[in-house]
């Protein structure tokens, strides 16, 4: 673990640039994940300073800076020539939160330890301060550290009414790895807040869950989720197949999380949407895989050359990594065959089947179209005499036309 002394030797140059600026008029901490996550020698975190300058010194100081969070004391700061984004937050004491998500009234202070004091968690409530580097540490988190402990600052059941965000950070730090766990006061206080989890956005508990499925050990985090009620008021029905591992595509992640569940796809397609805030393509993307047959899908040549057609290439990962998680890997069978010689383009086009079959244009030409079109890539025809040569097969007079398969997969 590294030494407090040694953490600002690892600063660069823009953001050793805005810390003296910051210093040239009153004193700055760095707080937070940098300092957190310095000490295991990985600085994945972006470096969020505390400081005893009000948001207006701030601006003052940088101009060009992001100012949509001034009133809660967060600032932007942006350095001309830099695509960096530094958080800087004024010292605060806040009265309350009323709702649950954010704090009635926000009174600046000139207390660290205070500020320290509203943190979530124990392993986030340490600081060091610029330039001389003494290391702040309040409430034990170097301790938690080692221990991989996540605790609470204070009151568990306080910190997690303040904002039930926080409840999903703990299970996100969790995520980190295996060997990380929670305490006892902690773990009783997220199932004794669940309800707290209906005062925060949509947008922030998907933010949130896309963290965690992104880290290591999310599926365990997701398991103790089910266990403590939290999984049920986020994502009803969802249900963990036994050693559930995370792929970090949250379609393929939620696709497992319903695969065997009671609810109806329909229902759970909704409560992504809804809850999670899924864009559009995610959606579509977890429709398809509920769709499938697994261990019959993608076992021909005929269904893989329909696949490497119908399918969008960007959600083509997608699909293979619900096989994998489902145990029915099929990247050799996909590698042996090859997409369509001829492409994805209709041979036959809507007029050379007219004045070949004498159908005028309607369903009936339109459906016959389409069914050559599919038979064309799944038997891999190349020439147009080819395709017309199967029209032969196909009762297009008299016959209906809703019979005759498109091309599409599954």
């Amino acid at each position: 673990m590294e030494d407090p002394s040694t953490l600002l030797t690892k600063l660069g140059d823009d953001d050793l640039q805005v810390l003296r600026r910051l210093s040239s008029e009153g004193t700055a901490w760095i707080v937070g994940g940098w300092v957190r996550d310095g000490f295991s020698s990985t600085h994945n975190s972006d470096l969020d300073i505390a400081t005893n300058l009000v948001p207006a010194d701030v601006i003052r100081l940088f101009p060009d800076s992001l100012t949509h969070g001034a009133r809660f004391g967060t600032i932007g700061v942006r350095i001309p020539g830099n695509g960096k984004t530094w958080e800087v937050t004024s010292l605060r004491s806040e009265a309350g939160y009323t709702d649950g998500r954010r704090p009635d009234a926000v009174v600046f202070g000139k207390n660290i330890i205070e500020d320290l004091s509203r943190r979530d968690f124990t392993v986030n409530s340490m600081a060091i301060s610029f330039p001389d580097g003494e290391f702040l540490d309040p409430f034990g988190g170097i301790g938690d550290l080692r221990s991989k402990t996540i605790r609470t600052v204070g009151n568990p059941s306080k910190r997690f009414s303040e904002d039930g965000l926080r409840i999903l950070r703990g299970y996100r730090f969790l995520s980190a790895s295996d060997l990380w766990s929670l305490s006892d006061e902690t773990e009783a206080a997220m199932k004794e807040c669940v309800s707290m989890i209906d005062n925060v956005s949509s947008e922030r508990i998907g933010s949130e869950v896309r963290r965690i499925i992104n880290l290591p050990s999310g599926g365990n985090s997701l398991k103790l989720m089910q266990q403590h009620g939290i999984l049920e008021k986020i994502l009803p029905g969802a249900n963990l197949p036994d050693r559930f591992r995370t792929t970090g595509d949250i379609s393929v992640d939620m696709a497992l999380l319903y695969a065997d569940s009671d609810v109806g796809p329909n229902t759970s397609s909704d409560t992504l949407k809804e809850n999670l805030k899924l864009t559009k393509e995610e959606i579509s993307i977890f429709d398809l895989l509920m769709s499938l047959q697994v261990q019959n899908s993608l076992v021909s040549a005929e269904e893989i050359r329909r696949f490497h057609v119908a399918v969008p290439p960007e959600w083509k990962g997608s699909v293979m990594r619900y096989f994998e998680s489902k145990g029915e890997d099929r990247s050799q069978i996909l590698s042996t065959i090859e997409p369509p010689v001829a492409g994805a383009v209709p041979l036959v086009d809507g007029n050379t089947l007219s004045e070949f079959t004498g159908l005028d244009p309607g369903i009936r030409l339109g459906r016959l179209k389409g069914h050559l079109h599919r038979l064309q890539i799944e038997r891999d025809m190349t020439c147009i005499n080819e395709v017309l040569d199967c029209v032969g097969e196909i009762d297009y007079v008299n016959g209906d036309p809703l019979d005759w398969e498109l091309l599409s997969w599954p």
